[in-house]
Parts: C-alpha cells; sequence; structure tokens
C-alpha cells in the first residue's frame, strides 16, 4: 500500500485519495490540486487487485499528463499498470484502434490527419467563398453524441459552410482519414451501439481520473460515463476541477452539474473540495475572488500570504505607448521589487498580439530572455512521431531530465513497433544512448533535425518511404515547420531558425514568459502583466455568454499571480474594424469594480 510521509498533504487532500467512494473535487487555485492527483494515483496503483488492471488518469493537456506521470514516477511507484493522456488519446488507444473493425467508416483502416494537413485542405476548399469572407477560421466543428456542430456564431455563413465540411468529411473518408472531434464522434458510437465494448472496459479500469472536468465536452461525459455505469458503480472515479476556470465554453468545454453527472453515471458523487490556496497572497486573492461565477472558499495559507502585493490597473496609455509600459513593468519588478525575470508572465486575451510584442521588448529590454510556446520555430504537433524524436534531439543528457527523456524513448519505440518497425531488441535504454551518442555541427534548426532523423534510420536500418505513416509524418512535420519559420520571420524574428532556438523550446522556464491567458491556465508566476483587457476581447465581441467567459478570464488571470498583479487596457488598439474602429474600452468588469488599486 502506498503511503506518504507526515505531514507531506492537508487534511483536505487525504480525505480527497483516501475516499474509496466515486469523488467530485472542486479544487481552488493554487489548493495543491496536482499534488492531490498524484498520490491518488500512487495510492490508487498500489491497491490494483490483478496485472491486467490499470489506473486510467485523462488530463487536458499532454504536458499535463508529462507532469503528473513523473510525479508520480519520482514517488517510487511502479506506473506499468498506470495509463495517462488526454481524452483523443485514450479513444484511440482504448476504443477506435481495438474495436475499429466494428464500425462502418473505419472498418477499412484509418490513420488521425494531423492539423498542418486538415488546415490546407480546409483552406483550398474556402477558396471559392472569399466573397463571404469563409476562411479556415471560420471551420470548426463540435462532435456531439448525434452529429457534428458548427462553432461559427455567423449564420449567415452556415449554409456555405456546410458544404465545406460535408466535402472536407468526403476528402478524409476517401483518404480513410479522421481528424480530432471524429475520433470522439466515433469513439462514442462504439461504445454506444456495442455496449460489449463498455462491458471489457469496465473490468480493466478500477479507477478512472478526469482532470479539469469544468473543461469537458458534453461526449467527452458520455464516453466516459458509459465505462463507468457499465459496472454499475464498481468501478470508481475522481473528477476534479474548478468552474470558475471553465475558459473553454467556446470549444464546447463545460463544468457539467454534480446532479446530471450522477444522473449519467449512476450512481452517487461524493462532493469535496480543495479550498486552501498555496500560492498566492492574500491581496491576490482577494482581488481575483470578486470575479467567481460559481461560490466557493479560497483561504490564503501560502508563505507568500502576507506578501505586499502590488496591483495595478491603467487605462490611461495609447496602444503606442504599450510596450515602453511592458518594459517599465518588468523593470519595476526586476529591480525594485526582486522578482527573478522567470517568475514574470506577460499575458493577453489572444496569440495575434504575442508575437509582435514579444519580438518589440526582446528589442527595448536586450539584456533580458523572453519565452513562449507562441515562439516554437517548428511543427509542435504532438501526435506528429517525428515531432515525439525532436524532444530527445533537442534536449541535452542530464540528471533532472533522464526520466523524462527515458519515458520519451519508450513512447518512440512503441510508435515505431506500431508503424511496423522491428525494434523488439533495443531497450529504452538502448535507444537513448544512440540518440545521444550523435555528433551534428549544425546551426541550422531544421538542418539540424534532418540529419539526427537521418542518423537514427540509419542506425536502425529504416527507410522511411517504406513505412506510409512515418513517411507521412516526416513530410508533414518539415512543411508545417517550414511554413510556420517563414511566419515568424515575417513576424520580425529573423534568426528564429537558428538551433538554438529550438533548443529553447524544451528547457524549463527560461525568461519572461510570453502567452495567452488561456496558454498560462495551470501555471503560476510571481508577477503576472495582463494587457488587451478590452471590450471585444474580454469578452470577445462574438461570445454569446460574453458577461459570464469574461469574469472567468480575469478570474484565471489573476489566479496564476504569487505577488504581483498589472492590468492593463490599453486606448486606440482597433479590435474590430466594425465594431470598434477607434478602439475600445475597458471590459466593463474592470470598469465596475470597486477595488483600490496600488500606484507604482
Amino acid at each position: 500500500m502506498f503511503v506518504w510521509e507526515k505531514d507531506s498533504i492537508n487534511e483536505e487532500q487525504r480525505n480527497a485519495i483516501l475516499q474509496d467512494n466515486s469523488v467530485l473535487l472542486v479544487a481552488c487555485p493554487g489548493s495543491g490540486k496536482t499534488r492531490t492527483l498524484t498520490y491518488k494515483i500512487a495510492y490508487e496503483l498500489s491497491r490494483l487487485k490483478s496485472d491486467r488492471e490499470f489506473v486510467i488518469a485523462i488530463t487536458y493537456t499532454n504536458s499535463a499528463s508529462d507532469e503528473i506521470k513523473e510525479r508520480v514516477e519520482l514517488l517510487g511507484v511502479d506506473t506499468t499498470q498506470l495509463w495517462i493522456g488526454t481524452i483523443h488519446s485514450f479513444c484511440l488507444e482504448w476504443i477506435l484502434k481495438p474495436y475499429h473493425l466494428y464500425s462502418q467508416r473505419l472498418k477499412k483502416g484509418f490513420k488521425v490527419i494531423n492539423s498542418f494537413d486538415s488546415e490546407k485542405i480546409l483552406t483550398a476548399l474556402c477558396a471559392p467563398y472569399k466573397k463571404e469572407k469563409i476562411t479556415y477560421y471560420d471551420c470548426g466543428i463540435l462532435a456531439k453524441t448525434d452529429t457534428f456542430y458548427l462553432t461559427c456564431l455567423d449564420t449567415q455563413k452556415h449554409s456555405s459552410l456546410e458544404k465545406i465540411l460535408e466535402k472536407y468529411f468526403d476528402i478524409l473518408e476517401k483518404n480513410r482519414q479522421i481528424d480530432f472531434e471524429q475520433i470522439l464522434f466515433y469513439a462514442y458510437e462504439l461504445i454506444n451501439t456495442k455496449p460489449i465494448i463498455a462491458s471489457i472496459l469496465c473490468k480493466l479500469f478500477p479507477f478512472i481520473l478526469i482532470d479539469e472536468y469544468q473543461d469537458t465536452k458534453e461526449i467527452q461525459y458520455h464516453i466516459i460515463s458509459k465505462i463507468l455505469a457499465a459496472n454499475k458503480g464498481a468501478s470508481k472515479t475522481l473528477i476534479v476541477g474548478d468552474p470558475n476556470q471553465s475558459i473553454y465554453d467556446s470549444l464546447g468545454g463545460y463544468p457539467m452539474a454534480k446532479d446530471e453527472l450522477e444522473k449519467l453515471l449512476g450512481f452517487p458523487l461524493v462532493p469535496l473540495s480543495l479550498d486552501k490556496n498555496y500560492r498566492s497572497s492574500s491581496a491576490i486573492i482577494e482581488y481575483f475572488d470578486y470575479y467567481k461565477t460559481f461560490e466557493t472558499p479560497i483561504v490564503a495559507v501560502g508563505s507568500d500570504k502576507n506578501y505586499p502585493s502590488l496591483i495595478t490597473f491603467n487605462s490611461g496609455i495609447s496602444v503606442d505607448e504599450l510596450i515602453e509600459e511592458l518594459a517599465q513593468l518588468i523593470l519595476l519588478n526586476v529591480e525594485d521589487l526582486g522578482i527573478n525575470p522567470n517568475e514574470i508572465c506577460i499575458t493577453a486575451p489572444q496569440w495575434v498580439h504575442i508575437a509582435s510584442i514579444t519580438r518589440k521588448l526582446m528589442i527595448r529590454l536586450p539584456d533580458f530572455s523572453f519565452d513562449g510556446p507562441g515562439m516554437a520555430p517548428f511543427s509542435r504537433d504532438i501526435d506528429n512521431f517525428w515531432f515525439k524524436v525532436s524532444r530527445i534531439a533537442l534536449t541535452e543528457p542530464s540528471p533532472h531530465m533522464y526520466v523524462r527523456r527515458l519515458r520519451w524513448a519508450k513512447e518512440i519505440l512503441s510508435e515505431l513497433d506500431s508503424a511496423g518497425v522491428d525494434v523488439s531488441s533495443i531497450t529504452n535504454k538502448e535507444f537513448l544512448k544512440i540518440c545521444n551518442s550523435f555528433e551534428i555541427i549544425e546551426t541550422d534548426g531544421l538542418a539540424y533535425l534532418r540529419l539526427f532523423f537521418t542518423q537514427i534510420c540509419e542506425y536502425l536500418e529504416i527507410t522511411v518511404t517504406n513505412f506510409p505513416l512515418l513517411d507521412e509524418h516526416f513530410n508533414s512535420f518539415f512543411a508545417s515547420s517550414e511554413s510556420r519559420i517563414q511566419r515568424l520571420i515575417e513576424e520580425g524574428n529573423p534568426f528564429i531558425d537558428e538551433i538554438e532556438n529550438f533548443k529553447k523550446v524544451f528547457r524549463q522556464r527560461d525568461g519572461i514568459t510570453v502567452s495567452t491567458i488561456h496558454g498560462t491556465k495551470g501555471e503560476e508566476y510571481d508577477t503576472v502583466i495582463g494587457f488587451g483587457l478590452l471590450d471585444g476581447y474580454v469578452p470577445h465581441f462574438n461570445d454569446s455568454n460574453g458577461v459570464e467567459n469574461s469574469k472567468k478570464l480575469l478570474y484565471v488571470l489573476a489566479s496564476r499571480a504569487r505577488k504581483n498583479l498589472h492590468l492593463i487596457s490599453e486606448k486606440k488598439r482597433n479590435v474590430h474594424w466594425y465594431y470598434a474602429p477607434e478602439g475600445k474600452p475597458p471590459t466593463s468588469h474592470l470598469i465596475e469594480y470597486d477595488f483600490k488599486y496600488s500606484t507604482k
């Protein structure tokens, strides 16, 4: 039985971990949720009664999966019987791959189309509709239990979009491909029409954990509930999240109410909560508490709870003065407040603002480093085989990276085996040793990766063109990367293609982070600086539930901060040429909030 050191968790966390019944756990920001999940997984692994049983953990992102699995491994727990990943990965691994022969659409075989190729197809199909101003970005779909729904809020475009998507689905079917939303749709179709699948799986999974349930789509709730309900409550679940952080409403994510969940599952859930915030100062918590849309207590208990936080709001500067204002806030925090630059985050509602801001700040503050996912110079298609290889290619052998790189090696060998390559004689450690032995002198990032991939293929005696999946992924990886690099160069990053910029992507946080509010979810920093907080962005002018969703965005933004928070609603930014040709006012919540902000 897994045991932990005394005082390593609090009473709330202990109750959630030791609860024998299924639980709905509401966890406030900074409450030690990840630690609780890690210990719960370790505890449930130690309770397995058969080597044919698995603990399942479904996370919202792959990075969350990696972090949790690494933490479990560091506890010294055997993770052989742990499966952890996103809902899409779960559906592929446990439903579509084993049971696709029962699907009329998939029975002749299928492969998942990558985002780059999907965008290419949709962009070409949108070309004849230029007069209607239809682009790839209008082509979003949401899978539900009955069919696919358009996410474009402009209903005048729907008739044309339906024609585009009908052609898109025809192309995918002809190529025996499915996209991400189809993964969910066909997984649900299989598990709904063939109840035996759920009956088999529920016997394999005595425990299923669902993280970030507030971002879960309706069809995802139905898929998991079919499995859990099949075992009539004998399989347990821990469903955890924070309804106040439900910021993926536009993608179909929402926190299902407890009574609805129980109706789907067919058994009751024990309601528990984590209310103690170990992250932020009392002042920061008092500030973001105002933006709650779901009532739950939040108590400051961390070492920084008495920190004299600086919380500012500036709506007086113009967009032309923004860079200087951001620079001054960075200097204030680093030079006057003693904040480490690695613990500063600059965030905005949309990616469109991030690249240009980063470039200008690099020029204004040449002595500082800036880091952000939007600056990655190569394809980050996490399901692409060669992206997975690039993680090892671009990281250095070191003690703190060893466990992670070993896990990546195992994943690569598994993918090679699935593709038909005989790697039965190579262990994870041997593969890692092979990769570490390559000596490549090349300053161009893509050229470096080509050489690395070539050396792996030569060592394993692989001719890539003989393996369709590897060949398709290879071509897609480089085509997507070349396109991405060209765009970043055009945005003013002339050296983005250098190998050092490639290697930065997988390093631990290095420099001031620049990201979107959505991108910072789950992270924390000493100082958070948010800009672009304007009506039209927060809420977005197309958001049908904008008032509530903008509160949630501000809640997420503010709750990332440990010590200091700076909010900016710059003037004269053209949010949208039609709605706001002269700029928009601050988001209404900032205007209405009667808070006594700090002065610098």
